[in-house]
């Protein structure tokens, strides 16, 4: 069991990490966009540069995650990176200036404690990882426990990018509503009053 989880963090960083990187180097627009919070927000010099060697390190600790030689170096790596993201939006979310996130290179959305407090889980996520790699260095995961890993972390990739359509086809069909919709139903008993 213990294997599965370590495995399944390490598939999951590796999948945030990679999505992130080539979602950025997909959209050029999104890596200028982050550049200039990176100048405007966190008041770095040279923010062209940092912003692209920073896709180039995201790409790099997902392909360092994936071999096992390397992986528990990378998880480190990962912990500091997601710490450093932890600490940069939550000073640009207490300044009250709008700033926006470009997450994995998709839409822009407004940075908030909801994103500092997922960035922390992240670097939570990384620091748990290091933390098991290398108490279980030696250990390989079985191909079993690979693939329920792989299996497992795609499976929420696909309900997380989905949740939205899935919503909206719930609420559409009647079989969901969301808690402030949710009104007491009328009574056939009570004649029809609340």
């Amino acid at each position: 069991m213990f294997s599965y989880v370590v495995m399944s963090v390490r598939c999951l960083l590796v999948l945030v990490l990679a999505t992130a990187a080539l979602g950025k180097l997909r959209r050029r627009s999104e890596l200028a966009e982050f550049a200039r919070t990176l100048r405007v927000g966190l008041r770095l010099p040279r923010a062209r540069l940092v912003a692209g060697a920073w896709v180039a390190l995201e790409g790099g600790t997902a392909l360092a995650l994936v071999p096992p030689s390397t992986a528990g170096y990378a998880a480190i790596l990962a912990a500091g990176e997601f710490g450093c993201l932890t600490v940069g939006a939550a000073v640009l979310v207490s300044q009250h200036r709008g700033f926006t996130c470009s997450c994995f290179g998709t839409s822009r959305s407004p940075l908030s404690w909801w994103t500092v407090l997922r960035n922390g889980a992240l670097t939570a996520a990384g620091v748990l990882l290091a933390a098991g790699l290398w108490a279980n260095s030696g250990a390989e995961a079985t191909a079993a426990v690979l693939l329920a890993a792989v299996l497992t972390v795609l499976l929420g990739a696909v309900l997380v990018g989905q949740a939205a359509p899935l919503r909206a086809l719930l609420e559409q069909s009647g079989a969901w509503r969301p808690a402030a919709e949710q009104l007491p139903r009328r009574s056939a008993l009570s004649g029809g009053r609340r």
